[in-house]
């Protein structure tokens, strides 16, 4: 999932002479001696020499929790306190003293939450150096979550938009539109009724697409895209919304029984219930409480939007499958939750890759919905510093285009939570 882009330091000559006396880390992949077993989080060719002082690259949120981590050496040893230094002035804006990680003997952590005022930083310690550069910003996540719409909307403006980004896109627009979105003007973007940004760009993204002849799980996401944008749009222009459900309805008919017991098609369905009130799709939703009473099904990407999606229609729904939905994903995500250390040490983490971290994300971000709480917003932040910086090698995870739509509805979450000063 996606590309890495290495940050590199350029150290001054008297700390690149202690690094390679020390040999904090060196080719065979070795830390101090122990052995160093490789994150399975991040892809990425080992460079020759990292940062013994590892930050979040993209930086901290002004007013959360910030710390960064000091992989230690058996060569230098431990050392008490750190600084923080302004790199504008060039002057110790902070002083610290290193605390123990839990769990995990080889590193340290700095902490160093107090410091509010946005600019540019790093770390530094004696005889381990410094950490690369990071900004503290008054709106980290909403300039993340601006930069990821731009990039959305132009291309579903050349139409070059993956149908998944563009489905994430719409979920991040019905879940905090009320907070992010900005509405157009009229005269400009030709919209009945001056309808929000985010489904202008849909709009025509959905205009200038040939998805007529789709089958299978496209013809799936397709009637997905359709059925939850004539919802979303049908106040600003009805006759279109119906248009599209319509559209969405056939779509969904001509995918094929073979994929009708998977999530993407159960999440389809929820949408196309929800905005049509059809018997037919409610009586298919019924279908899979023998499935989910299984226990056995832990809900992925398009069960957890489907429920999110069923619980809030107001259409009759059943009570047993919506309890069923409920329980699985507030299941997973305090086991999610219950193993956020591991999942997230810098040194060993305990995960299978990006696309797995990122799930994580997602369950903990519908948990919150349900539970219209902020029980995991840590857990969130957590993993978000860990593939943005906070890992044995300093590097930070770069989404590939395609990949911009869950980033956008996950750094439009984080940006809703730094603006009620939850973070």
């Amino acid at each position: 999932m996606g590309r890495m882009k290495r940050h590199t330091i350029s150290y001054v000559s008297f700390f690149l002479c202690q690094i390679l006396v020390l040999g904090a880390c060196s080719q065979s992949g070795t830390i101090g001696g122990r052995s160093m077993e490789p994150v399975a989080v991040l892809d990425f060719v080992v460079p020759s020499s990292s940062p013994n002082v590892m930050t979040d690259l993209g930086g901290y949120s002004m007013n959360s929790e910030k710390y960064a981590y000091l992989r230690l050496s058996d060569a230098a040893g431990v050392v008490d306190t750190f600084r923080i230094v302004d790199m504008e002035s060039e002057e110790t804006v902070f002083e610290g003293t290193f605390s123990g990680a839990k769990n995990n003997s080889l590193l340290l952590v700095a902490d160093f939450s107090d410091l509010t005022t946005p600019g540019y930083y790093r770390v530094e310690c004696e005889t381990y150096g410094y950490s690369e550069v990071f900004p503290i910003s008054e709106h980290l996540y909403g300039s993340l979550s601006d930069k990821a719409k731009a990039a959305i909307t132009e291309s579903c403006r050349d139409l070059s938009a993956d149908p998944r980004t563009v489905l994430d896109y719409l979920q991040a627009y019905e879940w905090y539109s009320d907070m992010l979105s900005d509405v157009p003007d009229e005269t400009e973007s030709g919209v009945v009724s001056g309808a929000p940004d985010e489904l202008v760009c849909v709009r025509d993204w959905i205009s200038g697409r040939d998805y007529e002849g789709s089958v299978g799980t496209e013809a799936v996401i397709y009637s997905t895209i359709l059925a939850k944008f004539s919802f979303l749009y049908k106040n600003y222009d009805s006759a279109l919304a119906t248009e599209c459900l319509q559209k969405a309805s056939s779509i969904y008919s001509q995918s094929g029984n073979v994929v009708k017991s998977d999530s993407a098609a159960f999440r389809a369905l929820t949408e196309l219930y929800r905005a049509s009130g059809e018997s037919a799709y409610e009586a298919e939703l019924e279908n899979y409480k023998e499935l989910f009473s299984s226990g056995d099904v832990h809900p992925d990407e398009g069960y957890m939007y489907g429920a999110m999606t069923y619980i809030v229609t107001r259409q009759t729904v059943d009570r047993d499958l919506c309890d069923m939905l409920v329980d699985s994903i507030l299941a997973d995500a305090q086991s999610i939750n219950n193993r956020k250390r591991e999942i997230t040490d810098p040194m060993y983490s305990q995960t299978g890759g990006n696309d797995e971290m990122i799930g994580y994300i997602r369950t903990l971000m519908c948990a919150n919905y349900i539970l219209k709480g902020y029980e995991y917003d840590r857990t969130m932040q957590m993993m978000l510093h860990y593939i943005s910086g906070l890992n044995v090698e300093s590097s930070a995870y770069e989404p590939e285009p395609e990949d911009e739509g869950v980033f956008y509805l996950i750094y439009s979450c984080m940006a809703a939570l730094e603006k009620e000063g939850k973070l």
